[in-house]
């Protein structure tokens, strides 16, 4: 039944992503600051409307969590069996910069993982989507879509980490500084939203630490993608990453990667 709503999600996000690039690039993008201190546009609001719209038509009687509509309370939230994850636009620091590494992303949760999840970057026309037993899926534009999967850290000589471009701190530095010792030839490089983790998923990078904040409908998506693909989404204690536990919606400490056999219990190491 899950594989079935990937039509009809790819729909939706990328009439969200119309919606975005609309409003991309103009003068007055109605920039404000949220509580977080994080920035929201017209575009969030504009995606989020349409995604909320799209995901009503689908009969399915999921409740809706989004990241700019107005969020139930814990005691409500702990009762839903499933429910749809949504960030409307994922990196609006990076659409306000210009630079192109944003997505639209929309997860399905069931009893707190990932069924299935979508991300969608407007720039590239570039949709990802999978999920645990489902696959991971990569199509450009009108293209084919063509299955995706991480590669082996013990047979490519490249290996690459990936940060954040625009919220990266020196607990994360220090993690790539400690990856630098059992891998010399490690190349680090900065990427917006939710691109990194797809990165991962299709074999163009092998590694990302988060440590620092971030808000569950930052991850919901990507976390399917990844799995989907076979690789892994791990917090601090190595278990799979897990959703509507609590009343905070902040993420804990993650770590991305695409070779399971990778022996990360040596890097994840705090203070």
């Amino acid at each position: 039944m899950s594989g079935s709503l990937f039509e009809p999600l790819k729909a939706i996000v990328k009439s969200a992503g119309e919606a975005i690039l609309a409003i991309y690039r103009e003068d007055n993008l109605d920039i404000h600051t949220k509580l977080d201190k994080t920035p929201v546009t017209c575009a969030d609001r504009q995606a989020n409307s349409v995604i909320v719209d799209g995901l009503n038509q689908l009969n399915d009687d999921y409740p809706v969590l989004s990241e700019e509509s107005e969020w139930a309370p814990f005691a409500q939230r702990q009762q839903w069996s499933r429910y749809w994850l949504v960030d409307p636009l994922d990196g609006t620091q990076e659409f306000i910069n210009g630079n192109g590494q944003f997505t639209v992303n929309i997860a399905l949760i069931e009893y707190n993982y990932p069924l299935l999840g979508i991300v969608y970057s407007p720039t590239t026309k570039t949709c990802y989507w999978g999920g645990m037993g489902v696959g991971a899926f990569r199509q450009v534009g009108s293209g084919a879509a063509e299955p995706i999967k991480p590669r082996s850290l013990s047979t490519n000589g490249d290996i690459v980490a990936l940060g954040s471009r625009s919220y990266g701190n020196r607990a994360s530095d220090q993690f790539i500084d400690k990856l630098k010792r059992y891998y010399p030839q490690l190349r680090f490089l900065r990427v917006g939203s939710s691109l990194k983790g797809c990165r991962i998923a299709e074999g163009k990078a092998d590694i990302y630490p988060r440590l620092g904040p971030t808000s569950e409908w930052d991850t919901g998506a990507v976390q399917a993608i990844v799995e989907g693909a076979g690789g892994l989404f791990l917090n601090t204690g190595g278990e799979r990453f897990a959703y509507n536990t609590k009343e905070s919606l902040v993420n804990g400490h993650f770590l991305i990667l695409g070779d399971r056999t990778c022996p990360w219990q040596r890097f994840w190491e705090f203070g």
